[in-house]
């Protein structure tokens, strides 16, 4: 009776084995590892379609996507980190893919936001995989461990995505498994019928004894015993096989990578020289405003304003100028905004070097110039190669954070070599031409007491420094100061700027003022701050007007 009853929970476990394996082998996974979803229709409100970190949660096993338009649109599908996708999407309708059930089917969950338009996605450098373009678009991917998202999208970023999208996930050895499963069922639902049908054979009677001496009963060997070790045998069989095409969970929960790659870094300088001279030759701000951005395109916009005054005939517009064998600093970042520095030589100018600080705010914005200027060829520049941002406990090591070297070297400038932090910075022929220019304007200015009374020149930090640790152990900065001059005359008398100055494209001659002179000169500086007992180095400074006027 036990036999039969073990028989019966044998063949039970053997045949839910047989039948999970089957199904799994023979109609879930297939000789390929692979388990498809079947084609899904995904129709979003908005300008995409991406997963959730949560439903790449586990790595190793290959991503299979297969995406068509649903009205012969080209698509685009591409996956990448999630910092990356969200940054790309923020603020934009879209539609979240939450879950993947199984049969297979697909939850999402709309996301309100604007109608955008997306820069087109296969412009963007920083997928992981992609594919793009009409028909049907395949990628398949190992998953990484970390937060990737999936991103599904019409390949022009400004429509929604009406698509036929088919999920796979290729699991190593995950078909061999099943069918090792499903072998293994079959045999204990084979064990087991056995056990339920073989019947044991009736004992023989025993001759009696005429001792009276209790004899030792031998029991026959337990059936019940053997069968309990093949239950826990075959259990222990298909559960360790089974877990073995589980894949393991994420453990890597911060992502970074480097900002650019060299290669796109080269085309986006070579798209930058081209884009400039343009822009030079016709004195376009707007088209400037494609490569530039912050301080140095008001800088740019402002010489092509004084430009178009102070030269009509366009005579005076530089030659063409292109980086020379440039060279790259690129930092790894798990977030925006991302930056990276670029230094070469000048074509048009061989006594010096170009140094760039480049920016991409967002991950759906271009790469521009955010600070530019030209040290000397002289000049000794720090190295590039293996720059990171800074941080607050490299601060605790330099001679200055940024912020205070760009306080201290305002101060320098407005008082000049008596300042008290004059001592911090190593000679530099920029702030040195620039103090004496101040010091001659002003001593000029006030040879006349009669008709001007002050001169009050005044320089502030403009904005946060960008800084960053190289691998020598001194910061490379980058911030711009802003210069407020200021001439106040005599009462009764007018003052004006004078034809040909520079300020003058801003306040004509023509227009006087009662009181004072006014202008704004905005400095571009790139300075290296070494460690603690050393100088702060000034690697150069670029200015000009950028406004003028008077009251």
């Amino acid at each position: 009776m036990i036999r039969r009853i073990f028989g019966v929970l044998l063949a039970l476990i053997g045949l839910i084995l047989a039948v999970v394996g089957g199904a799994a082998a023979f109609w879930l996974i297939g000789p390929d590892n692979t388990v498809h979803s079947g084609e899904q229709h995904l129709a979003g409100k908005g300008l995409a379609v991406a997963s959730t970190p949560d439903l790449l949660n586990r790595h190793g096993p290959v991503l299979h996507v297969d995406v068509r338009s649903s009205k012969n649109q080209p698509v685009f599908v591409g996956v990448a980190r999630d910092f990356d996708v969200s940054s790309y999407l923020k603020g934009i309708a879209h539609t979240k893919l939450v879950q993947v059930q199984y049969p297979i089917a697909l939850s999402t969950q709309d996301e309100n936001g604007t109608a955008g338009p997306l820069a087109a996605p296969d412009t963007l450098d920083w997928w992981v995989t992609k594919a793009n373009g009409t028909g049907t678009q395949s990628l398949a991917w190992p998953i990484e461990d970390g937060p990737y998202d999936v991103v599904i999208m019409n390949a022009d970023g400004k429509t929604a995505p009406d698509v036929q999208v088919d999920l796979g996930i290729e699991i190593p050895k995950a078909f061999a498994t099943a069918l090792v499963v499903f072998a293994a069922g079959i045999v204990l639902l084979a064990i087991g019928i056995l056990l339920i049908l073989i019947r044991r054979r009736p004992r023989k009677p025993q001759p009696t004894q005429n001792s009276t001496a209790p004899q030792p009963v031998q029991q026959p060997a337990s059936s019940s015993a053997a069968a309990r070790r093949v239950v826990v045998l075959g259990l222990a069989f298909g559960l360790t096989t089974g877990c073995s095409a589980v894949p393991p969970a994420d453990t890597v929960t911060v992502l970074t990578r480097p900002a650019i790659s060299e290669q796109v870094a080269a085309a986006a300088i070579k798209h930058y020289d081209e884009v400039s001279n343009a822009a030079t030759k016709r004195r376009d701000e707007k088209l400037i405003a494609t490569v530039e951005t912050g301080d140095v395109l008001r800088l740019s916009q402002a010489g092509y304003r004084i430009d178009r005054v102070l030269d009509k005939a366009g005579k005076d517009i530089p030659d063409p100028t292109t980086h020379v064998k440039p060279s790259i600093g690129v930092p790894s970042y798990g977030g925006y905004p991302m930056r990276f520095v670029a230094s070469a030589g000048m074509s048009a100018y061989k006594d010096y070097q170009v140094l760039d600080l480049w920016e991409r705010r967002s991950a759906g914005d271009p790469w521009l110039v955010s600070h530019q200027v030209t040290p000397e060829k002289k000049v000794k520049l720090p190295p590039l190669k293996g720059l990171r941002p800074l941080t607050a406990a490299d601060n605790e090591l330099l001679a200055a954070s940024p912020e205070a070297a760009g306080k201290a070297l305002a101060g320098y400038l407005n008082a000049g070599t008596r300042s008290s932090h004059a001592a911090l910075f190593a000679p530099s022929a920029d702030i040195t031409d620039t103090l004496n220019e101040l010091a001659t304007a002003k001593s000029s200015l006030l040879k006349n007491p009669k008709a001007y009374r002050a001169v009050i020149d005044t320089f502030t930090p403009s904005g946060s420094p960008a800084a960053f640790l190289t691998t020598s152990g001194e910061a490379l900065v980058f911030l711009s100061l802003t210069e407020q001059f200021q001439v106040q005359i005599a009462p009764n008398l007018s003052i004006f700027w004078g034809q040909g100055s520079r300020a003058s494209a801003f306040s004509p001659p023509t227009k006087a003022y009662d009181s004072a002179l006014t202008s704004t000169i905005l400095h571009q500086v790139a300075l290296v701050i070494p460690r603690k007992g050393a100088k702060i180095r000034v690697l150069a400074a670029t200015d000009d007007v950028v406004q003028a006027g008077g009251f």
